[in-house]
């Protein structure tokens, strides 16, 4: 199974895009709307770990920029009913960190907020997931929930403002790693000063 691909960016639409590898073969990789947002222009190389979905009549990819969403997506996958289609879409818009949280707490509103999913599919993927996800996310550094829910809500209103997702997941969890008992806002704050470094830098 193909689990990582490098290549050159050729092309890119709403839902997926094509990567040249070194070997001359042209992969299509569908991704959520901000991880393609955040390829590089046509011409740079781009780095995916990737998800291969066998089907009857069809090999599809599906690409991530990091090795969690790419484990957080497979752990959705394991649900019942859910498509990669919904899953894909539950991590357009929450990061996997972000994702653990909600379930954690149970929050159905927030689930609601991902296109194709109603109150009573968000309820049912509480009791589906709950166990699986909330022990799968990348909590080693030993946060607790409340912790997850800052940085999430960290990560929430830095994507508000225009950062790129995976920008913000690097950072979030960098000011996390030092921080880790930091409220949303000192945590914003931390992030805007490392995003205002770089851009100085």
């Amino acid at each position: 199974m193909i689990a990582y691909l490098e290549g050159i960016v050729l092309r890119r639409d709403a839902e997926a895009c094509i990567l040249l590898t070194s070997g001359g073969v042209g992969y299509q990789v569908h991704m959520t709307v901000g991880a393609l947002s955040s390829l590089p222009g046509a011409g740079d190389t781009a780095r995916l770990f990737v998800h291969t979905l066998v089907r009857e009549d069809a090999l599809v990819l599906y690409g991530f920029g990091t090795w969690e969403e790419r484990e957080a997506f497979e752990t959705l996958l394991a649900a019942p009913k859910l498509g990669p289609r919904t899953a894909l879409a539950m991590l357009g818009c929450y990061g996997p960190s972000e994702l653990a949280a909600c379930i954690a707490r149970e929050d159905v509103a927030a689930l609601t907020r991902v296109p194709g999913i109603g109150a009573k599919t968000a309820k049912r993927l509480l009791l589906d997931l709950k166990d699986k996800l909330v022990a799968s996310a990348p909590l080693s550094s030993g946060r607790t929930a409340p912790a997850v829910t800052a940085e999430s809500d960290c990560a929430a209103a830095l994507v508000s403002l225009g950062y790129g997702r995976h920008e913000v997941d690097e950072v979030v969890r960098k000011v996390f790693d030092t921080e880790p008992d930091l409220d949303a806002g000192s945590a914003i704050r931390q992030a805007l000063k490392i995003f205002a470094a770089r851009q100085h830098g």
